[in-house]
C-alpha cells in the first residue's frame, strides 16, 4: 500500500511540474509577416508566457529592405533561464499599388466623321516597374478607347478615352502674294491665286468661291472675298484689298513737305546724319543696301526704312525680273532680321527712268514698275537732285545749292542724297539744308503710305 501512495505522490509532482513548466514557458507571436512596397517596416514580434511579457528580452536581427520585392528572413532571439528559443521568419515585401496610365491630350478624343481616331498618345508607369508604356494594351468600344496595364505584381489599371466623331474646325484659305495689292489707274488686275486646307476634307481648294470685282479705270479701294465651306458645314472667309491709286509724274503736284531721303547706306556717314537729324528733330527715310545697327537706331528713332538693293550691281539686278526679286528679297530679309519689319517701300537702283538697265534686258523697267506694284510695293523716285552722287559729291556748298534752289510749296519735295562711305560732303551740307528750308517754312517728314507718290518716266 505504501508503495503505491510514493506512486501517486510522484505523479502528481510531475503533473504539477509539467502544468508549471506550460504555464512558464514563453511563447512567441510573430505578426507583422508583409510589409508594403516602400513603407518603414518594423517586426511586431512579443514573447510572453502565461503571467508576464517577456517582449524586453528578445534579439531581432531584421534585414528586411522594402525597396525591393520579395523574401526576407527576420531572425528572433531569447533566452529564459535554461531556455534559448532561436526562430527565422519569413517577411514578404509585397506590391499593391496599381500602376497609372496618363493620356496625351485630352480624355475626350476628336476624329473626323467616317475616319479613324488618330491615337494622341499615353504613357503608363508604375511606383516598382517604372515605365510600362509598352505594357500598355489598347481596346476599342462603342466610341470609346480603353486603355489597360498591368504591373509585375498583378496590379492593373485601366482608363479610357471617349471618341467624338465630330468636325467644328473651319477650314483655311491661304493666298497667294500679298493681301493687299496696289495698282495704278489702267493697270491691268491679275488673281494671284489661293489654295484652301480644311483638316477632315484636306485639299478643297476648288470649292472656293471668289466675288468682288475690282475697277482699274476707278481709282478706289476694292476687296476680293473668297469663301470656302467644308463637307460639315465649316465655314472660312478671307478678303485682298486692291488699291487702285493715280500716278504721279508731275515733278510740281504734291504737300509742299521736304522728304530727305538716303540712299546705298548704311555706313559711318549714316550715324553721323542720324546725330545731326536727331539734333534738328528731322524725320527721314533711308533706302538701304544692307542693315546694321545704324539701321536699328534709325528705325527706332522713328525714321522710314526702305529697301534699295542687296548688290546694286546692275548687270546683274537688271538681266531679268528673277534677279531683280531675288536682290530686292535679299535686302528684305536682312532688315527684317533687324528691324523685324518686311517695307514695303523701295526705290530702282538709278532710278525707274534710268537707261543703263537697256545694256542687259531691253524693256525689263517697263516690266518691273508694273510688276513691283502688283507685288505690294510702292517705288519712290525723286524731283529734287542733290547731284551728291555726280559732279558735286566733294562739294557740300553746291549740294546745298541744289537741294535749296529745287524745293518749292507747290510740290511734294522727295530729296536724293547718299549716305555711303563717301559722302562725307553730304553730310557737311546737311545742316544747312535743314535749316534753311526750315526758314522758309518747309516740314519734315519721313515716306510714309499717305505720302504721294513721285515717279519718273520710265525709258526702259
Amino acid at each position: 500500500m505504501k508503495k503505491y501512495m510514493w506512486l501517486i505522490i510522484i505523479s502528481v509532482f510531475v503533473i504539477l511540474i509539467s502544468i508549471l513548466v506550460f504555464l512558464l514557458y514563453p511563447r512567441v507571436r510573430f505578426d507583422n509577416r508583409n510589409v508594403n512596397l516602400g513603407e518603414v517596416y518594423n517586426p511586431d514580434v512579443k514573447v510572453y508566457n502565461i503571467f508576464t511579457d517577456l517582449s524586453n528580452r528578445i534579439r531581432v536581427s531584421n534585414n528586411v529592405d522594402t525597396s525591393k520585392l520579395g523574401s526576407y528572413d527576420v531572425k528572433v532571439e531569447f533566452k529564459y533561464f535554461f531556455i534559448n528559443i532561436k526562430n527565422k521568419y519569413a517577411v514578404e515585401v509585397v506590391d499593391k499599388e496599381n500602376p497609372v496610365i496618363n493620356l496625351v491630350g485630352s480624355e475626350i478624343g476628336r476624329a473626323c466623321p467616317g475616319k479613324e481616331y488618330v491615337e494622341e498618345g499615353y504613357t503608363a508607369s508604375d511606383n516598382y516597374d517604372g515605365d510600362l508604356t509598352d505594357k500598355v494594351i489598347i481596346e476599342t468600344g462603342d466610341n470609346k478607347i480603353i486603355y489597360t496595364v498591368s504591373d509585375s505584381s498583378g496590379n492593373a489599371f485601366n482608363t479610357e478615352r471617349k471618341i467624338e466623331y465630330i468636325d467644328e474646325e473651319a477650314p483655311t484659305i491661304k493666298l497667294s502674294g500679298n493681301s493687299t495689292i496696289y495698282l495704278y489707274l489702267g493697270n491691268n488686275y491679275q488673281e494671284l491665286g489661293y489654295s484652301a486646307i480644311d483638316n477632315c476634307d484636306g485639299d478643297i481648294t476648288d470649292k472656293v468661291v471668289s466675288t468682288g470685282n475690282v475697277d482699274t479705270s476707278n481709282v478706289g479701294t476694292y476687296k476680293i472675298t473668297y469663301t470656302v465651306t467644308d463637307s460639315s458645314n465649316n465655314t472660312t472667309s478671307v478678303e485682298r484689298t486692291i488699291v487702285v491709286k493715280k500716278i504721279v509724274t508731275q515733278m510740281t503736284y504734291g504737300n509742299g513737305n521736304v522728304y530727305l531721303t538716303f540712299d546705298d547706306g548704311p555706313s559711318e556717314r549714316t550715324r553721323e546724319i542720324l546725330d545731326i537729324l536727331d539734333e534738328e528733330g528731322v524725320k527721314a527715310t533711308f533706302f538701304v543696301c544692307g542693315a546694321n545697327a545704324y539701321t536699328k537706331r534709325a528705325y527706332d528713332s522713328g525714321h522710314t526704312i526702305a529697301l534699295h538693293s542687296n548688290t546694286h550691281n546692275y548687270s546683274y539686278i537688271y538681266a531679268n525680273s528673277n534677279n531683280f526679286f531675288e536682290d530686292l528679297n535679299a535686302i528684305d530679309t536682312k532688315v527684317f532680321n533687324v528691324i523685324g519689319i518686311h517695307s514695303k517701300f523701295t526705290r530702282f537702283p538709278g532710278g525707274s527712268s534710268n537707261t543703263i538697265s537697256r545694256r542687259y534686258h531691253t524693256g525689263i523697267m517697263s516690266y518691273l514698275t508694273s510688276e513691283i506694284e502688283n507685288r505690294g510695293y510702292t517705288y519712290f523716285d525723286w524731283n529734287v537732285d542733290s547731284n551728291d552722287a555726280g559732279s558735286d559729291v566733294y562739294s557740300s556748298d553746291n549740294i546745298y545749292a541744289n537741294v535749296i534752289n529745287h524745293l518749292s510749296h507747290n510740290k511734294t519735295n522727295i530729296v536724293l542724297m547718299h549716305d555711303s562711305g563717301g559722302h562725307s560732303a553730304t553730310v557737311n551740307a546737311l545742316r544747312n539744308i535743314i535749316r534753311t528750308a526750315k526758314g522758309y517754312g518747309y516740314s519734315f517728314k519721313a515716306i510714309d503710305s499717305s505720302t504721294p507718290v513721285i515717279h519718273h518716266g520710265v525709258n526702259n
